[in-house]
């Protein structure tokens, strides 16, 4: 069977693919979206993952980096109004709070940029200093060491539910036109008169262009013309179950980040208990840990979701046990999550290269918050797709496809960093654009 009609498929049913498809449509473009959903059981599925399975993603308008910071507070200003059209509420401005340990130059490029924030956004972000605890008045269930700035950002930085904005992507984008198909796509082509894709039940559908947004996935099952440099990182979360009125207890609690001292554990974040699907209340904790792999290949990936281990999970609890005094959990579980990385530490969004005749674009890399800003992401690559546009204030050069490993600018985190590192030769995939 053959679909035409189409001026753009969308590969890829995630929180950028969904957010592209979403704008394509309101802009009145004929868009369909293709991706499975959610596997039932992650254990056997043998097919394609996301990393958008939660319930709880922190969010925020600031950020030290220029572009994440014009892209998350794009976003976050436009949650209201998706919530509003979808009526699906999937955000929560609780407010964040950073545990920061800074050196003294840290610091005062950190007052100079607080200045910068409420100067020129209007975002008023509290710092505390070593040893003043005065924070503990608006956050008294959390405890940091007396070594830590603590930097607070009020709302609307706080969290938001991956499952239910892409819930509310979705039924925009239907609501303009658009159509979702819950297959995994199986073979791309691009030809002088179009684009056909090919469903794993058969089907064949045909448009002007096709844009891939994949994740991990982005290089695999020949969905581009060539792969683009990419790097993947398992990362593990744990979840901690507790009681309905400990949720209500900590129902104010801030989203919180960590600049931990532990040689297992860093850049540890936490989002407050959170009602999953069973109906039982869940505080998150994630983060780096010492047993985390940088996957080449596909194999790879789908094993550590359906059964990849976390020796790191005492540790974790432990964590959350101090930052969390006297908060009563019931269970701590682990789960698994995948980070993918670009050059330049933002997502790669841009013509796909290899492909003759420029049908093929590519929206990819999350770089471990993609998220909070995904809408803006979608926009950025819907707009590329219509008609070139891009958004005023976004540097558009980081996105693009021809960034190397070596070219990008200074990391954000410590994964970023090593996700950044010349670690192999050559010849190695994660050099060449490979699965990794």
């Amino acid at each position: 069977m053959t679909a035409a009609g189409f001026d753009t498929i969308v590969i890829g049913n995630g929180l950028i693919g969904s957010a592209a498809a979403r704008h394509l449509a309101q802009w009145g473009r004929a868009v369909v979206v293709i991706g499975p959903g959610e596997p039932p059981d992650q254990t056997s599925h043998t097919g394609v993952f996301a990393s958008h399975y939660d319930q709880g993603r922190l969010c925020g308008r600031s950020s030290a980096d220029p572009v994440w910071g014009a892209i998350n507070r794009l976003a976050v200003d436009a949650y209201p109004d998706l919530e509003a059209r979808s009526g699906i509420d999937f955000h929560r401005g609780v407010g964040w709070l950073r545990a920061a340990r800074l050196s003294d130059a840290e610091r005062d490029a950190l007052r100079r940029w607080i200045g910068r924030a409420e100067r020129e956004h209007g975002i008023t972000v509290t710092h505390h200093e070593p040893g003043d605890r005065s924070w503990r008045a608006a956050a008294p269930m959390l405890d940091y060491p007396t070594t830590h700035d603590i930097i607070i950002e009020p709302p609307p930085a706080g969290y938001l539910n991956p499952r239910q904005l892409l819930a509310a992507q979705n039924a925009i984008a239907r609501a303009n036109g658009a159509t979702v198909v819950d297959r995994r796509v199986v073979d791309v082509r691009s030809g002088a008169d179009g684009v056909t894709v090919t469903t794993d039940d058969g089907t064949s559908i045909e448009a002007d262009r096709v844009l891939v947004t994949c994740g991990a996935f982005t290089n695999a099952d020949g969905l581009l013309p060539e792969p683009i440099p990419l790097r993947v990182k398992t990362e593990s979360t744990i979840w901690a179950a507790v009681a309905p009125s400990e949720a209500e207890r900590l129902r104010s609690m801030p989203v919180t980040s960590f600049d931990i001292d532990h040689p297992d554990i860093d850049d540890l974040y936490v989002a407050p208990p959170i009602r999953y699907p069973d109906g039982v209340d869940r505080i998150k904790l994630g983060g780096n840990t010492a047993s985390e792999t940088w996957p080449t290949e596909l194999d790879e990936i789908r094993a550590w979701f359906r059964a990849g281990t976390n020796p790191e999970q005492r540790v974790m609890e432990e964590a959350l046990r101090t930052i969390l005094p006297g908060v009563a959990i019931d269970e701590v579980t682990s789960h698994r999550c995948i980070v993918t990385y670009t050059p330049s530490g933002v997502p790669t969004i841009d013509a796909a290269p290899g492909d003759e005749h420029g049908r093929t674009f590519v929206a990819t890399g999350g770089n471990g918050g993609g998220a909070q800003g995904s809408d803006t992401l979608g926009r950025l690559a819907a707009g590329l797709l219509a008609d070139g546009r891009w958004i005023d204030g976004v540097d558009r050069d980081p996105f693009r496809a021809i960034n190397r490993w070596g070219d990008g600018r200074a990391a954000r985190s410590k994964a970023q960093a090593r996700a950044a590192r010349d670690r192999a030769e050559p010849s190695d995939p994660d050099e060449t654009g490979g699965p990794g």
